[in-house]
């Protein structure tokens, strides 16, 4: 009587341990299948895997145990462990929204001149996006540039930057307000004070400070009889200005 047995396990040999990035195709087709030769049967066909992941310091930075196990044709069994390290080490693709001219009175905030978006090869899309400003003086008060610097920040840590150019400008002239047109005696004080002052405002800078006049005199039919074109000129901080003509009608009664 000769007993034949197969108590003998096949011998496996795992694919070599792989680092990945958390995008790449982390099956077997891409990392590598496990193979066995066996004592009494080879090549070994029934080979199966499982995998087991264990977290690392973000969501997308992990470990896989990846246990390959080769059974041969009597139930004998041998396994081995690739070691699979998945990393996140690539920053978002960050898009800036368009650079843009504004005027000083306009709305900055990013709800008005856009926002930035980005997309991640992990993690999509991007939600913790955030933006600073650094504001460069220009010509006068109301005319500068703001650099605002979008950066996106993906799960991991990756980040990447834009920088959306806002020119601000300041080309809106104030609004003048003359005082009403009057009828004065020649003995009359015709100054300002008595007869009234311009007023004005900015859509950037209000009240307008910077106001004067200049007096343009008209003869009339009599030396104490004439007219004043009093002319009051407005200018805002960028140097725009606009301008109105008060009457006053002087007359020698």
């Amino acid at each position: 009587i000769i007993t034949v047995d197969d108590t003998t396990p096949p011998v496996i040999t795992c694919p070599a341990n792989v680092t990945a990035e958390c995008s790449d195709d982390l099956s077997p087709a891409s990392l590598g299948e496990a193979t066995a030769t066996d004592n009494c049967t080879s090549p070994v066909t029934n080979i199966t895997y499982t995998d087991n992941q264990l977290p690392g310091n973000c969501p997308n930075n992990y470990t896989i145990e990846r246990t390959w196990t080769a059974v041969d044709e009597c139930g004998n069994q041998s396994s081995c462990v690739q070691i699979i390290t998945v990393d996140d080490t690539t920053p978002p693709v960050i898009t800036c929204p368009a650079n843009v001219t504004a005027e000083c009175s306009d709305d900055l905030s990013p709800s008005s001149l856009g926002e930035a978006t980005a997309t991640d090869n992990c993690t999509d899309p991007v939600t913790n996006i955030t933006n600073t400003d650094n504001e460069v003086p220009g010509s006068c008060p109301n005319s500068y540039t703001i650099e605002r610097t979008w950066t996106a920040v993906d799960e991991c840590g990756n980040q990447s930057s834009c920088v959306q150019i806002i020119t601000v400008d300041d080309t809106t002239p104030p609004v003048i307000t003359c005082p009403a047109n009057v009828t004065a005696e020649c003995s009359d004080d015709l100054s300002p004070a008595s007869l009234g002052e311009a007023t004005a405002t900015d859509n950037c800078t209000s009240p307008v400070t910077n106001i004067t006049y200049t007096d343009n005199q008209l003869p009339g039919n009599c030396p104490n009889n004439y007219t004043i074109e009093r002319t009051w000129t407005a200018v805002d901080e960028c140097g725009n200005q606009s301008s109105c003509v008060q009457i006053i009608t002087v007359d020698d009664t």
